[in-house]
């Protein structure tokens, strides 16, 4: 359950992002099309480690 909470938590920001920065998000999408690949691969990987970091940090700060 808590798995489909954070998917759910996900799309309500990624809608939110949507709906607050509608006018920019086709530059955003031009820019980022022009990053090479291996640049984006990279500014994936930093997300995903600083949001598994973050991850670890909340539930290990809630806890009980």
């Amino acid at each position: 359950m808590d798995l489909l909470a954070a998917l759910a938590l996900v799309l309500l920001l990624e809608g939110l992002a949507l709906v607050v920065f509608a006018r920019s998000v086709p530059e955003l999408m031009a820019a980022m099309a022009e990053i090479d690949p291996a640049r984006t691969r990279s500014i994936g990987l930093f997300c995903v480690v600083l949001g598994a970091l973050g991850y670890l940090f909340v539930r290990g700060m809630f806890a009980s």
